[in-house]
């Protein structure tokens, strides 16, 4: 199994709708996914709950409580047992412990970043903890910046100035636009089952066009982390 984390100092950064993406990107490719919940609030919780409810969350994903180390250990043996291909951990809060762990245990790091100037101190804070850490550590794992929120419309001169700094560090080569589809799914459900149940439905045929445009792009998100992991 491979553990994939989205991890950020800052709250807000974008990192549960990033896991959430990248789980409906992953399941709608028949891989089977554990989502290690980490925040006490319990946002994939209330997700998963919110799914069933519009008939929009896939049956090979399940959510595994991880908010201490104890428990994410004895949730990691149980999907490591129970044959999930991919882990997602929505790594929560800064420095601690469970943190370390979690990052010292992945095989990829997501670091979400809005485009200001705050996002990209905290997302250039947290690159700069993650690879102190895997140095000190001995340890390698595929550490990339994903861009959040990004105008599907011309950019503004800072944000403009936000992209072209982001470029000089390491990437996921496909940013996530600011997309509805992306701000609705902790409502909805897993993406690519909301975009099924609206070919189903003449009535939502404007908003299927716009899901399935932002089910593609997360296509290409975790194509590239596939890769990466690959390779």
């Amino acid at each position: 199994m491979k553990l994939i984390t989205c991890y950020s100092f800052k709250g807000g950064a974008g990192k549960t709708t990033a896991l959430m993406g990248l789980c409906a990107s992953l399941s709608s490719k028949q891989k089977k996914i554990a989502l290690f919940e980490s925040d006490q609030n319990r946002p994939l919780t209330r997700w998963k709950q919110k799914a069933l409810r519009n008939d929009a969350w896939d049956r090979q994903c399940e959510v595994f409580v991880a908010d201490e180390l104890p428990a994410m250990v004895d949730a990691y043996g149980q999907a490591d047992l129970g044959g999930f291909d991919y882990g997602l951990v929505d790594a929560h809060g800064g420095p601690s412990d469970l943190n370390n762990s979690i990052i010292g245990s992945s095989d990829c790091l997501l670091v979400p970043a809005m485009l200001s100037p705050l996002d990209i101190d905290e997302a250039l804070a947290t690159c700069r903890y993650i690879i102190e850490l895997l140095m000190a550590e001995g340890l390698e794992a595929h550490t990339a910046i994903l861009r959040q929120r990004v105008p599907i419309g011309r950019l503004t001169a800072s944000q403009r100035a936000a992209y072209e700094m982001l470029d000089l560090l390491p990437l996921c080569e496909t940013p996530m636009h600011e997309r509805d589809a992306f701000a609705a799914m902790k409502e909805r459900g897993m993406l690519h089952m909301t975009v099924a149940n609206m070919a189903n439905d003449p009535a939502t045929r404007l908003m299927l066009h716009h899901s399935q445009r932002a089910l593609d792009e997360l296509a290409m998100i975790s194509a590239f982390i596939e890769k990466a992991l690959q390779g």
